[in-house]
């Protein structure tokens, strides 16, 4: 797309990051094999880094046990899937479902910081969707299945 340009990446800091973060995008856009991988790398990559860059931190052990949360998320994964990637992104586009997605976790959970970081996650699945909503609905459930187990695995929850 012509009106996506590179974005100068500044030498240390947040700023270095959220440009990587606006290249990534911008080559996402363009379509094809290199958005379904950056798409997957800013969804795996973005919760983690949004919620840092927003100062979200969880000091809670998960509140459940490894199997249950396991097979819930499955579960929530499956339906968010068919709700937000078949029913609400094509209606309002990427960008507008993942500011949806994330401001409702937020809404839920009344934990705003961590509304980046569900954002870019979003956007990545968006991108992947794009090429494969099959390699969305895995992405997002390997993202969600690995926070469950280094959640139990560190002793503080992930989500």
């Amino acid at each position: 797309m012509a009106g996506f340009r590179h974005v100068p990446v500044t030498p240390r800091g947040p700023r270095r990051v959220v440009a990587h973060v606006a290249n990534l995008a911008a080559s996402c856009v363009r379509g094809g094999r290199t958005a379904c991988v950056a798409g997957g790398l800013i969804a795996v990559f973005g919760y983690p880094l949004g919620r840092t860059l927003l100062g979200d931190r969880s000091r809670s052990r998960p509140a459940d046990g490894l199997c249950s949360e396991l097979l819930g998320l499955g579960l929530l994964t499956v339906t968010e899937e068919l709700v937000w990637g078949r029913q609400v992104e094509p209606l309002t586009g990427v960008p507008a479902t993942a500011v949806l997605f994330a401001l409702k976790h937020a809404l839920i959970d009344g934990r705003w910081r961590r509304v980046l970081g569900l954002g870019l996650f979003w956007l990545g699945l968006g991108l992947v969707r794009r090429q494969s909503p099959r390699v969305a609905l895995l992405v997002h459930c390997v993202a969600n299945a690995s926070g469950v187990v280094i959640g139990h695995w560190l002793g503080q929850d992930q989500f």
